[in-house]
């Protein structure tokens, strides 16, 4: 299944507004400009994950909350191998499955993230997010940059770390590599 931009970016609108943040105040909280979120919003720009992170924790919301297709949250979830919900932006090297759905007041989120050469996390700008981090590599190698140390990650490897150290990613690699992230998310201030 794949979620419209036109839908995520009424999501990212709707929880502004719902926030009840001015495009110029989310934008101060999340480090972009507002015109960037204005154009994400009218669907005229798709962001980067980096972007989305910032955006997602700006916002007090989870990363799945922009990404949902609408089934709603439970107490307990299945997802077979291979049958998680897959987003794919496009035009990047990325595939992301969730392979884990939210649940009721949803405190992590796991994903089977896949990158083709040259993948990478964003363009410049490092992920930066309240709450930790485990990646376990699952295929090739993916170099990951946290706080100005590397750390490549094959398969078998796991990284666990803060979120709010400034990181960044990518699969310098000449084949596709596969990570199992999980993200735990704390929204205490």
């Amino acid at each position: 299944m794949q979620i419209s931009v036109r839908m995520a970016a009424e999501r990212f609108r709707r929880a502004r507004e719902e926030a009840g943040l001015t495009l110029r105040e989310l934008g101060e909280k999340a480090g972009l400009a507002p015109s960037t979120i204005q154009k994400i919003e009218n669907s005229r720009l798709i962001p980067s994950l980096a972007v989305c992170i910032r955006l997602a924790d700006a916002l007090n919301r989870s990363l799945s909350h922009f990404a949902d297709d609408g089934g709603g949250p439970a107490d307990v979830r299945y997802v077979a191998r291979g049958r998680g919900r897959v987003t794919r932006v496009k035009g990047s090297p990325l595939t992301v499955e969730h392979v884990a759905e939210p649940l009721v007041n949803p405190k992590m989120e796991a994903f089977l993230l896949t990158a083709a050469p040259g993948g990478r996390s964003g363009r410049d700008e490092p992920i930066i997010f309240r709450g930790e981090q485990i990646v376990v590599g699952v295929k090739g190698r993916v170099h990951f940059d946290i706080r100005g140390q590397e750390h490549v990650v094959r398969p078998g490897d796991v990284l666990h770390f803060k979120g709010d150290i400034p990181h960044r990613w990518e699969n310098r690699g000449p084949g596709e590599a596969q990570l199992f992230v999980v993200c735990a998310f704390s929204y205490e201030r």
